[in-house]
């Protein structure tokens, strides 16, 4: 008999914290407050970010915001894996993070300081008060709501995460635009 669990040991134990977690998500977060708040965080973002794109750029921009919501997410799911921090409330049962966050709040944001804040020096600019921004008053407020839970954590982390996906981004982003430039000027 082996110490460590085994495989199916490891499955009943997440079917068990499965059916926990939608209990909960069934009683406590279903159309509450926090729910519609999420809901409205889903949502709005993006029809202010369809006004405000400049359709010239659009997918460039694009890019820009779905690079930042892969890598957000992607950050989550790790975060929220080894304990680093939690969500008490969720939009949805079975999609681990916060979905408005990575995939709504964070890219539109990015995206927007990409449109508005064309060079190294102003984006990095932009990106610190943004960082700024998420790190010390929204996740704070979400805190104070119970919608975000600071476990193995600190929010001066996550402003210097925040800096370093929106410049991450944007160096792939510049990088991508340098090859298919040079890929453009090979084809004429």
């Amino acid at each position: 008999m082996s110490k460590f669990p085994s495989y199916e040991e490891v499955q009943k134990a997440r079917e068990k914290l499965r059916d926990v977690s939608f209990e909960h998500w069934m009683q406590e977060d279903l159309f509450s407050f926090n729910w519609w708040l999420l809901v409205a965080a889903a949502i709005l973002p993006y029809f202010i970010w369809w006004r405000l794109v400049d359709k010239e750029r659009f997918f460039e921009i694009l890019a820009f915001g779905l690079l930042c919501g892969i890598f957000a997410c992607f950050l989550d799911v790790i975060g929220v894996s080894f304990l680093l921090w939690g969500y008490p409330d969720k939009l949805f049962h079975a999609i681990p993070p916060l979905m408005p966050a990575d995939f709504v709040v964070i890219p539109v944001s990015g995206m927007l300081i990409y449109q508005y804040f064309r060079t190294w020096k102003s984006f990095s600019t932009a990106s610190v008060i943004l960082a700024a921004f998420f790190a010390y008053i929204i996740e704070p407020l979400f805190s104070l709501l119970n919608m975000f839970e600071l476990i193995h954590w600190k929010h001066t982390y996550s402003f210097i995460g925040f800096i370093l996906l929106f410049l991450a981004v944007r160096f792939v982003i510049g990088g991508l635009k340098k090859i298919t430039a040079e890929k453009s000027g090979e084809n004429l």
